[in-house]
């Protein structure tokens, strides 16, 4: 069984609104997430700030599986934590909201070299990773997120830092699958939003 996390109850303060329910194309963000993700996985666990922002999510796309940040504007931590107690599989995939081009073979892939490992996380030639973009073992990650939270920890490297057996994937390796690796494109700000658009427009 494979599960996917998605967290969608970040503030969006760069861009102003909430990045979830931004439209792209005729769909949510978070719509083209969860389609994108929903034929490699078992189960999709979405993680919003609070009850409001679920009954947003749900009225936008319909029911879902939904998880509430156990720390209302901790951050990515707190989100990871509350979704990995949601989810039922061994290993999980988490992913930002703000990803409507990612990837299904990716995702596929990641899962694939999980086993016996804590997490797989792609890792770019300057050493930048892309934790939100990762597959992680669930208990494992889920006592490093309690154990982060408990020494006030909120950056999402934290976590990671704790977990003795890490694969990292280059992302030169995952071209091989996504030559302009799209699967990372995440929307930061409305131009960010307008080439993604673009993208989906020539893709169609």
């Amino acid at each position: 069984m494979r599960s996917a996390v998605i967290l969608a109850g970040g503030q969006s303060t760069r861009f102003g609104a909430d990045k979830s329910l931004i439209p792209v194309g005729n769909r949510p963000t978070i719509r083209y997430v969860m389609d994108n993700v929903s034929g490699v996985v078992d189960e999709v666990v979405v993680v919003a700030r609070d009850v409001e922002q679920g009954k947003r999510i749900c009225s936008a796309i319909g029911e879902v599986n939904l998880a509430y940040d156990p720390i209302i504007g901790y951050g990515p931590v707190a989100g990871i934590l509350a979704g990995l107690r949601s989810a039922r599989a061994e290993y999980v995939i988490t992913l930002a909201c703000d990803m409507p081009l990612v990837n299904p073979d990716i995702i596929n892939l990641l899962f694939s070299l999980a086993k016996g490992y804590d997490a797989v996380v792609p890792k770019w030639p300057d050493g930048n990773l892309e934790p939100l973009h990762a597959v992680y073992k669930r208990s494992r990650m889920a006592k490093a997120c309690e154990k982060a939270i408990e020494l006030g920890e909120r950056i999402i490297l934290a976590p990671l830092r704790a977990l003795p057996r890490i694969r990292y994937v280059s992302t030169e390796e995952l071209r091989e699958i996504d030559l302009d690796l799209r699967t990372f494109i995440n929307v930061n700000t409305p131009d960010d939003l307008e080439a993604i658009r673009l993208l989906l427009q020539n893709s169609e």
